[in-house]
């Protein structure tokens, strides 16, 4: 069994708190909601200039770090269904970091890729598959927004891409030399360590439900 030590409890805590501001900005509307998802673009953009220290050739990626993730919460936002559609999405994602750090600690042994982040294993990224396939099924009999059949594949498609963006944010931190992004999470590091996962997950979520929306039920 992993042992929960007190960098992990600190972890947590944070992520609470965190989670509380972001969905109470969600649940109060307005412009709270655009000028929070501003804040953490700015705050983003800040760690990711220091992280980097300003190189010319990742101002591109910073486009996909920084704008997009961003931007596509916003647009989800909007959506007639689109608070909860947020937060399906923030959950699953979550569930996915919980079940790919249990599983992995608890049965993982083989590395996916020790080069760039050493304590991914496969069976912690198919326990994060399964942990986001049930939070999504889990969301789907309580709000009736995605069809049935269709939760376990888009809870499972989640989770690979949320920890595809974990994976692309160790890579970089490796190649710019940096152990966290920033100092502004406690337990965290910077904000960027703490939505890695939603730098792909988000854009991919936006376009697959402008593209293709037949697998929801009411967007």
């Amino acid at each position: 069994m992993p042992v929960i030590d007190d960098s992990l409890l600190l972890r947590i805590l944070t992520s609470v708190l965190g989670a509380s501001a972001f969905l109470g900005s969600m649940y109060i509307g307005g412009c709270l909601f655009y000028l929070v998802c501003f804040s953490l673009s700015m705050v983003s953009a800040f760690e990711w200039h220091q992280m980097t220290g300003g190189h010319r050739h990742l101002y591109i990626p910073a486009i996909f770090v920084v704008a997009l993730p961003y931007a596509s919460a916003v647009y989800l936002y909007t959506l007639p269904h689109g608070t909860i559609i947020l937060l399906w999405m923030i959950l699953s994602v979550w569930s996915t970091d919980t079940g790919a750090y249990f599983v992995g600690k608890s049965l993982g042994k083989r590395k996916i890729l020790p080069a760039v982040s050493p304590n991914k294993t496969w069976m912690g990224l198919l326990g994060g598959i399964a942990f986001s396939a049930v939070v999504t099924l889990l969301m789907s009999v309580m709000f009736g927004i995605f069809f049935v059949p269709h939760a376990l594949f888009i809870g499972a498609v989640v989770a690979a891409v949320a920890q595809c963006g974990d994976f692309v944010e160790s890579g970089i931190k490796r190649l710019c030399k940096v152990k966290d992004s920033g100092f502004i999470v406690p337990g965290h590091g910077g904000i960027l360590d703490r939505v890695d996962g939603f730098m792909f997950t988000a854009p991919m979520v936006a376009y697959y439900i402008q593209r293709v929306s037949k697998f929801f039920a009411d967007v």
